[in-house]
């Protein structure tokens, strides 16, 4: 287990982040009791392979060694210091009153199912320069008019990222949009990586079951990380709405349809403008404009 211990702090590492004794559970790729894990994150540190990052007696962190430094244990440390930093810049990002006033009126409009921090955020280990990442899920076929709504509703307030604009400090980047006719993540996106974003996903704005159903489509993430099934239960009740259909249901319907393609071969245009990385469907919108992905493969494939 000292090997799949050590793979799950080098992971976080990349990203600066020194996880808890419950994100070491939940993201070890093997199955195993919380009473073993213990004694193994023991055995670890009396041979000074990890060492405790210290924010407050209910916040212990751990970090490998090499990714240390010998008075990391000291609360008053650097390191110490840097995670409480990017602690309370998170928490000020989430708490800026444009933020909060953005999040409450795009979760009025009934085509947004989710609304969901990712990204730095989600872990609370932003820095200042960092943008707010959000993964938005949509109800079918609003796709397109979701995402112009938030775009929209962004611009106004003067939250929306620029083009091309590699800091933007405090600015919603709208990376990530499903469809909630197809919630599973493709195939070749169901990396280590992505696993890890699934469940580090914060959802901020629930309507329904829909986390749920994200949840469940996604089930693949316990393949790789089995613990993380009994922190996040996949048992969750679905329930059977049936929609009455009617003239004026039917009309919107049909507004509604009409509106989404049309938004959607007017953004089309533009994203095949500035198009580079991203993924494209009728269902599914990916932009990373930083692939950590690539970069987590380099990292720990090069010599």
């Amino acid at each position: 287990m000292e090997k799949e211990i050590t793979s799950v702090l080098g992971y976080f590492s990349f990203f600066k982040y020194y996880p808890n004794f419950d994100e070491i559970y939940t993201f070890l790729s093997k199955k195993t009791s919380k009473t073993a894990l213990k004694r193994a994150l023991l055995n670890l540190e009396r041979q000074n392979k990890i060492k405790k990052v210290i924010l407050n007696e209910n916040d212990i962190k751990y970090t490998l060694v090499e990714y240390s430094s010998p008075s990391l244990v000291i609360p008053r440390s650097k390191a110490t210091r840097d995670l409480a930093k990017r602690v309370l810049i998170s928490k000020n990002k989430l708490k800026n009153w444009k933020f909060k006033a953005y999040v409450k009126l795009i979760s009025l409009f009934p085509q947004i199912r989710l609304i969901g921090l990712s990204g730095s955020i989600s872990m609370m280990n932003a820095d200042l320069d960092d943008d707010i990442d959000l993964f938005i899920i949509t109800s079918k076929n609003r796709l397109f008019t979701s995402r112009f709504l938030a775009l929209l509703t962004a611009y106004i307030i003067g939250l929306k990222r620029g083009i091309g604009q590699y800091k933007a400090p405090n600015k919603v980047c709208l990376n990530l949009f499903f469809d909630e006719s197809n919630l599973q993540v493709p195939k070749r996106k169901m990396t280590e990586f992505v696993g890890h974003e699934v469940l580090q996903m914060k959802p901020i704005v629930i309507k329904g079951d829909i986390y749920e159903k994200f949840l469940e489509a996604n089930s693949w993430v316990f393949r790789l990380f089995p613990n993380a099934a009994l922190v996040f239960s996949i048992k969750y009740p679905v329930s059977s709405i049936k929609k009455i259909l009617n003239t004026k249901c039917f009309i919107l319907d049909t507004v509604g349809d009409w509106i989404e393609s049309k938004l959607k071969k007017l953004q089309l245009q533009l994203i095949n403008k500035h198009k580079t990385t991203e993924l494209i469907t009728d269902s599914q919108l990916w932009f990373h404009p930083d692939d950590f992905e690539k970069k987590l493969t380099k990292k720990f494939t090069s010599p």
